[in-house]
């Protein structure tokens, strides 16, 4: 529920309209007027934050509206450049303490395209610790909803996790482990802090599955056995673009 909450969230702030501070220099400040004096001055906090104080004579006119792009659809003109983007974030996957591993921690990186559009198609790899080491595999896919510094987005990812071990010995038994599928959606938030370079906070739910065999070695017998994670992933991590 909370990450449904948190996508509804950002989804809304892309629609809504803003205060509009045409100067008559040809610049447009958007976003928040603070304070207006219809015969000296106007104060607006911008998108990013930043307060600016202008004088009415150098103010063409103000209005409040939807922040279009210019090809009409509604995103803001300074959206992050198409192109190659890396991702390498680690990460936790905090849950139910009736498992045996209560928070697995996660090294992941990604490659991948993002478009015009902010939509961003990637594959990934890492290494993440269950019952043994496991190498994830998988497709990962984002979408940039706003924005120029703070980048608020949604994403997807699923795949199939490979142990690094196929086997291990442990007193009088043995295990043979294999992989599984994983799923996971989410919302994130790009923070930008010099060109081409953002940390990536990221909160998603994820469905993990492993497997294994054990086997006891004085009678020979076999057992199967399953491990299904349902876990909050919570990811830090550098965007670089």
């Amino acid at each position: 529920m909370l990450i449904i909450a948190l996508v509804i969230s950002v989804v809304s702030l892309n629609a809504q309209e803003v205060d509009h501070v045409y100067l008559k220099t040809g610049s447009v400040i958007r976003g928040n007027i603070l304070e207006i004096d219809p015969v000296d001055h106007v104060k607006i906090q911008d998108l990013c934050g930043n307060i600016w104080n202008y004088k009415i004579t150098q103010v063409e006119k103000i209005t409040s509206e939807p922040y279009t792009h210019k090809n009409g659809i509604t995103r803001e003109h300074f959206e992050f450049e198409s192109g190659f983007v890396n991702m390498t974030s680690i990460g936790f996957l905090a849950g139910s303490s009736y498992n045996t591993q209560v928070a697995p921690f996660s090294l992941l990186m990604v490659n991948g395209w993002r478009n015009s559009m902010g939509l961003f198609t990637g594959a990934g790899i890492g290494i993440e610790f269950f019952s043994t080491n496991y190498m994830p595999l998988f497709v990962d896919l984002r979408y940039d909803l706003l924005g120029k510094d703070v980048v608020p987005y949604i994403m997807a990812k699923g795949g199939y996790s490979l142990p690094l071990a196929s086997d291990r010995q442990e007193y009088n038994m043995e295990y043979e482990y294999s992989g599984g599928p994983l799923v996971g959606v989410g919302v994130g938030l790009k923070i930008k802090s010099r060109t081409h370079f953002a940390w990536d906070i990221g909160l998603m739910y994820r469905y993990q599955q492993t497997s294994y065999m054990e086997k006891h070695d004085w009678s020979g017998q076999e057992y199967d056995y399953t491990d299904v994670y349902n876990r909050i992933e919570i990811r830090l991590g550098f965007y670089i673009d």
